[in-house]
C-alpha cells in the first residue's frame, strides 16, 4: 500500500509541530460522529482503505496547506490507522487508533505517543443533515450517482458528497467565524478499496514500545479522533 503512495510530488507545507497539532482536524469532516439513539442517512462501508487529499486555508497570513494521507477503516476490529506523506520525511507521520483496545498510537520522527483512543464511533452521515444535492459523475451511460449533505454547527459547515454504499467522495468545510475565502477545508477521497488488504497496516511500530516512549492519561488530541473524517 505505500509503495503506490512513495514518488509523489507533494507539495506538502506542514512541519511536525502542525502536524501533530492539526492532525485531528481532519477527522471531524465527512462522516461525523452519531449520538446514541440517532438514525443515520446512511454509514460508510464497514472496512476500506482510501488516498485522501486535503487543501485547507486557516487564515488570511499563513499560506495553503496540502497533504496527502492513505485511510484504512476497520468496523468491524474496530480499528483506524493514518499514513501522511510529503516530499520531507520531517512533515509525515502515522496514527494507529485501536478501540477495543482503548489505546491511539501516533508517532513521527523516531518519537511515539500513547493515549486512550476513547470509544469508536461509526462513520455516518448524521440524521439532521440535509440533501441538498442529487447529481452523477462520468458520461452518460457510465455515471456514478452522487448525493450532498449539509450538516455543521455554526462554528462549521460541512458539505459532504457520497457515493453509492455511503462511500465518501468529496467534503467542504467553512467556518464561518474566519473571513472567506479563509477558514476552507477541501477533502477529496479517491482510489477507494473494499476490504483491508494488508492487516500490518494496524501494527504499531517497535518505537511505540520501547523505554522513552510517552504514555498519556488524556487525550493528547480532540475528541474529533473517535470518527473516521
Amino acid at each position: 500500500m505505500g509503495k503506490c503512495l512513495k514518488g509523489n510530488d507533494l507539495a506538502c507545507l506542514y512541519s511536525i509541530h502542525w502536524l501533530m497539532m492539526l492532525s485531528h482536524l481532519w477527522i471531524v469532516g465527512l462522516l461525523v460522529a452519531m449520538a446514541p439513539g440517532t438514525t443515520p442517512h446512511c454509514c460508510a462501508p464497514a472496512q476500506f482503505q482510501t488516498l485522501m487529499d486535503e487543501v485547507e486555508s486557516l487564515s488570511s497570513v499563513r499560506d495553503k496547506r496540502f497533504r496527502r494521507t492513505m485511510i484504512s477503516y476497520d468496523e468491524k476490529s474496530k480499528r483506524m490507522a493514518i499514513h501522511t506523506i510529503a516530499d520531507s520525511p520531517e512533515d509525515e507521520y502515522d496514527r494507529i487508533s485501536d478501540f477495543a483496545a482503548n489505546k491511539s498510537y501516533e508517532w513521527a520522527r523516531g518519537q511515539c505517543n500513547v493515549t486512550p483512543s476513547g470509544p469508536f464511533i461509526p462513520a455516518c452521515i448524521p440524521d439532521e443533515a440535509k440533501l441538498v444535492r442529487k447529481t452523477f459523475t462520468g458520461v452518460s451511460p457510465n455515471t456514478l450517482s452522487l448525493d450532498t449533505y449539509h450538516f455543521g454547527t455554526k462554528e462549521l459547515q460541512m458539505f459532504a458528497t457520497v457515493g453509492a454504499n455511503c462511500t465518501p467522495v468529496e467534503l467542504v468545510k467553512m467556518s464561518p467565524k474566519i473571513p472567506q475565502p479563509d477558514g476552507q477545508y477541501l477533502r477529496v477521497f479517491y482510489n477507494m478499496t473494499m476490504g483491508i488488504k494488508d492487516e500490518s497496516v494496524f501494527t504499531p511500530p517497535k518505537i511505540c514500545f520501547q523505554k522513552g516512549t510517552k504514555f498519556e492519561k488524556g487525550f493528547f488530541t480532540s475528541l474529533s479522533r473517535h470518527s473516521i473524517f
